[in-house]
Order: structure tokens, then sequence, then C-alpha cells
């Protein structure tokens, strides 16, 4: 019996093949695998990673299919809260003997608290708040952009976008942010005026470091703009922990901008933080191990 653990996210995956007592044999990385986005593009990403991995680990491809090895596989995928996407992305991965998709959260969160119960709030592109206690758990947020994800990178650079593009029509007074934001466009080679239409997620979210950074310079429209990220990501722990027989649980803050949204968040949110104890991959293998461990 082999362990596979697998974190399945919208610019990556990273793939980990582990004997059922946890000793690690390889890791391997591949493409961006969101299964809501595209089940197969997913499917594609991990199957690469798996055979990347397979070779460092110096077992054969034969091993997927012959029934020499149980593959009791888990992944946290990205877009596995859309209806129907983990029964299609299974599909994919006929020769594991279980694969246990779960939505990149819940995985993230188990690995953030050793398997213990507690909450995360993840600020990156986007924004969720997930939480686990015994055998509940509870989501807020996170349900895309613009929509949703509010406190996010995404969103903080539609709203410094917004800033600028009423500055530059004269409703409101010109700043240091809408001279940076414009400034920013125009060495992408864009009109600063149109560059929105089409734009992603990802392409507002690169805009939240020319905010921060301006911010610290002084800027006070840039710095209004992150209090109101702090608040958005405030309200957002609020909800995740008003649920009955959640509110004494600890709270990790995760994802690539939470370092620097935290500090402009309320002290009482900056003081219910804990030390992460691992990642969404970790999570993965936890599950695996469960599994591993009733077959």
């Amino acid at each position: 019996m082999l362990l596979l653990a697998i974190d399945a996210g919208a610019t990556k995956t990273v793939l980990r093949i582990a004997t059922p007592s946890g000793d690690v044999l390889a890791e391997s990385r591949g493409g961006p695998a969101n299964i809501a986005t595209s089940v197969e593009q997913a499917a594609k990403s991990m199957e690469g990673a798996l055979r990347s991995a397979i070779q460092t680990a110096g077992l054969t491809e034969d091993m997927l299919h012959n029934g020499e090895v149980k593959w009791i596989a888990a992944a946290g995928a990205a877009g596995a809260e859309v209806g129907g996407r983990p029964e299609k992305l299974k599909a994919f991965f006929p020769y594991l003997t279980i694969f246990d998709v779960r939505t990149d959260a819940y995985t993230s969160c188990l690995g953030a608290h050793g398997g213990a119960d507690g909450a995360i709030v993840a600020i990156g592109t986007g924004s969720v708040g997930y939480a686990i206690c015994g055998d509940r758990n509870h989501r807020v947020g996170g349900w895309g952009f613009p929509q949703s994800d509010e406190g996010g990178g995404a969103r903080i650079g539609l709203a410094a976008v917004r800033h600028m593009l009423a500055a530059s029509d004269g409703r409101i007074r010109e700043s240091d942010l809408s001279v940076a934001v414009r400034h920013y466009l125009q060495e992408l080679g864009s009109d600063p005026m149109t560059w929105s239409v089409g734009a992603s997620a990802t392409d507002f979210a690169a805009l939240a470091p020319v905010v921060l950074r301006t911010a610290k310079n002084g800027c006070g429209a840039a710095a209004r703009l992150l209090e109101s990220a702090g608040k958005d990501i405030a309200g957002l722990l609020d909800a995740l922990l008003k649920k009955d027989g959640f509110s004494e649980i600890k709270v990790v803050f995760t994802g690539g901008l939470a370092t620097e949204i935290l500090p402009w968040c309320p002290q009482a949110v900056r003081d219910k933080g804990v030390l992460c104890q691992g990642t969404s991959l970790d999570g993965a293998m936890k599950v695996a191990m469960q599994r591993a461990c009733l077959t």
C-alpha cells in the first residue's frame, strides 16, 4: 500500500507519495488544477506530477495498473465545492484504490492545525474562511471574484483601478495611488482606461503590491483601501466563528497576502492568530492516512 496526497491548486499542483507510516518517497509539481475551471486540465496536471513522482521514488508506472500496489489517494482541490466536479476528476484515475477529493480549504485547514480542530482565513488572490470542529465544518466566503473574495488581492486591485479611473475622470482628486496605478498599467503597455476589460482576478491581484507600497509611502487613499480590506477580513472571521461551537477554536492566517493585510486588520483579529503547523498537502496526506486505516 502507498499513500498519495495532492494539493491541486488554481496555479499549481503539488503531489507526495508516502508509505503508510508517513515516510516520504517523493514529491513533485505540476500545472494548474482548478477542477471548477477544467477537470481535464486538472487531471492532466495531476497525472504529470504523479508520473514524475513515481520516477523519483524509483517505482514503475506498471505499479499503477497491475494491482501490485494499493494506492490510497486524497486531494485538496480548488473548485471541489462545485457539484459533480470531484466525481468527474475521479473518473480520470480508475487505477486508484481510493481517491478522496476534498476542497483545498478543507485540506489547508486540516494541515494548518496538524489534524486538530481549528480555522483558517486564507488571504491571497481571493479570500476564504474555513473551520473544522469535530465532524462539522463551516465555510465563509471564497465564492469567486468579483462577487466575493473580499479582502483578497484581486478585490484590492479592483478598488485601486476604480480609484484611478475616478481620478482620471476628474470625479475625485489625483493621489499617489492613482498615479502609481496608472504608471503600472502604462508600463504593461496598456491603456489604463481600458486595461480592466477582460482582466482576470490574477491580473487585478498583481496591483495589490502597488497599493501596499503606496500606502507604506504615506498615501492616504491607499491606506483607506487597505483598511477596508482589513475590515472585510474581520467580518469574514466574525461570521466564521459565531457559528455554535466554533467560537473558541484557534485560527491560522494563511495565503500569500496574509502577512501584508493582517497589520491593517483590527487588533482583535490579529490577536486570534496562531502559528501554522502544516500545508494543504500535509492535510491531504492526513486524509489519505485516515482512509488507509479504514481499508
